[in-house]
């Protein structure tokens, strides 16, 4: 048996993996599969969180932090309990890539298959470190493009005929 996640972006469903594992995988397992099929780096604070329907946090389930439950030491079938269950994944918590996680279905496994195995990959995954915008990435063409824009729709009109006499220092009528 299998169990068979869609996994996305919180702020972008159209980039997304489907990820079929084996129950008794850990949430390690897990973990690195994901980021794999992203290319993020690993090695950064994560944690998991068991989650309702509404996505509001429960249990935390962490890479490094001991006072917690280790994913390393966990089962994800332990934390299982709905056709459905949720889960969300935040990784690089200076930048707070938040990840949603539903099983989609539990199917009988494949013989020939490696699991976990990356089922299907749809939108190139933002990059994880750019800094500049999560995604939507602009390029200095671009970012001048807007500037100019910007600058040109909130100057000030100049009128080279206009006659300032009559006016303070500040700029107001004396």
């Amino acid at each position: 048996m299998i169990y068979r996640f869609k996994v996305w972006f919180e702020e972008e469903e159209d980039i997304n993996r489907v990820i079929d594992i084996q129950p008794g995988a850990t949430f390690l397992d897990f973990h690195n599969t994901i980021l794999d099929s992203i290319g993020f780096k690993k090695d950064l604070p994560t944690s998991f969180y068991c989650s309702d329907d509404n996505w509001r946090k429960g249990k935390e389930i962490s890479l490094t932090d001991s006072s917690k439950l280790l994913m390393a030491n966990v089962k994800i079938k332990d934390h299982v309990n709905d056709p459905h269950q949720k889960f969300i994944m935040i990784t690089d918590f200076n930048e707070q890539w938040t990840l949603n996680i539903e099983l989609q279905s539990i199917q009988n496994d494949v013989s020939g298959i490696a699991y976990p195995f990356v089922f299907r990959s749809v939108g190139k995954a933002p990059k994880q470190n750019e800094g500049i915008g999560r995604f939507k990435i602009v390029d200095e063409t671009e970012f001048d493009e807007i500037a100019n824009k910007l600058v040109s729709k909130h100057a000030p009109m100049i009128d080279e005929d206009f006659d300032d006499e009559g006016f303070g220092e500040e700029g107001y009528l004396s």
